[in-house]
């Protein structure tokens, strides 16, 4: 069985890209790319691409490109048992139209299908999610799930936020996660405190600790990543590549985090592997590398 489990969601980002300036009312020419995607799919894959033993509790539509992520991660050793269909819905889909720029100028998202997690899907499940070390949610999950998995599963939880204005959802239960990831902007929200400085960060890191946080991590962009457990904090700059994308870089670092946590990692630890991580996974315009592996985080970090 899964060491860790992810419950979260799946998606199918759609991106446009037009050769010239956009036409408003007008079919422009360009390029269309097609990509699974998905906070908790894009940080399943990254742990299975380094070795992890993973599973996810998720939900897809009954067509084709659902199917196709699902068999997708189960021929990368992902539990894929509890990808459930739903009859009559769409898998998640993210539609993002950008300009000439490479600036996005519209986008359409549906993700219908995860209201459906609720705290009755939840309840059948537990007995899988009871059996992990460290399970992993994030903030596209509405409230009433996130507050029920929260009271009712012991097992260690981690937090992706995902957004700032997603991350208020959790704002007043917290400190029911044992880990947790937010940037620079959602851990202000999530703490009520402004965060201009070092000496900043460490009282916001120890205002989640006082909430019952037992490890933090803090992305700060250019800047790395913060740390901060029982050992000890600090942070940790990131490794310079050439930038393709930055969108899975936080997904990588997320992978780590779960990674680290079954395989007794400090957090200083699970920094520095994670910027390696979050170095490859900006290599590439896709959400999660290919070339994601142990063996490349190992020469990443010589």
């Amino acid at each position: 069985m899964a060491k860790i489990i992810i419950v979260g969601g799946i998606n199918i980002d759609i991106e446009g890209s037009p050769y010239a300036a956009l036409r408003p009312a007008d079919s422009n020419p360009g390029k269309v790319g097609i990509s699974y995607g998905g906070v908790g799919r894009n940080i399943v894959e990254n742990i299975a691409r380094l070795g992890g033993s993973v599973g996810m509790v998720s939900l897809t539509g009954e067509d084709a490109m659902g199917l196709d992520a699902k068999k997708h991660l189960g021929d990368l050793g992902v539990e894929t048992q509890y990808i459930e269909q739903v009859p009559g819905e769409n898998t998640g889909m993210y539609l993002s139209i950008l300009n000439d720029r490479n600036d996005m100028e519209l986008a359409i998202c549906n993700m219908d299908i995860f209201k459906k997690i609720t705290p009755a899907f939840l309840e059948e499940r537990l007995p899988y999610l009871e059996q992990a070390e460290i399970v992993g949610v994030d903030c596209n999950l509405d409230f009433e799930a996130l507050d029920y998995i929260t009271k009712t599963l012991k097992t260690p939880l981690f937090l992706e936020p995902v957004s700032a204005s997603k991350a208020e959802r959790v704002k007043d239960i917290i400190g029911r996660f044992h880990t947790i990831k937010p940037n620079k902007i959602e851990a202000e929200m999530l703490s009520g405190m402004s965060i201009d400085s070092d000496e900043d960060l460490c009282n916001a890191a120890q205002w989640f600790f006082d909430q019952g946080v037992k490890r933090v991590f803090i992305s700060l962009s250019e800047r790395g990543a913060y740390y901060k457990d029982e050992h000890g904090e600090g942070i940790v700059p990131p490794n310079l590549v050439e930038l393709v994308s930055a969108t899975g870089a936080g997904d990588a670092f997320s992978a780590v985090i779960l990674y680290g946590h079954i395989n007794g990692m400090s957090a200083k630890e699970i920094t520095e592997m994670g910027m390696a991580c979050s170095s490859i996974a900006v290599e590439t315009k896709t959400a999660v590398n290919p070339e994601m592996s142990m063996e490349k985080v190992r020469e990443r970090m010589k």
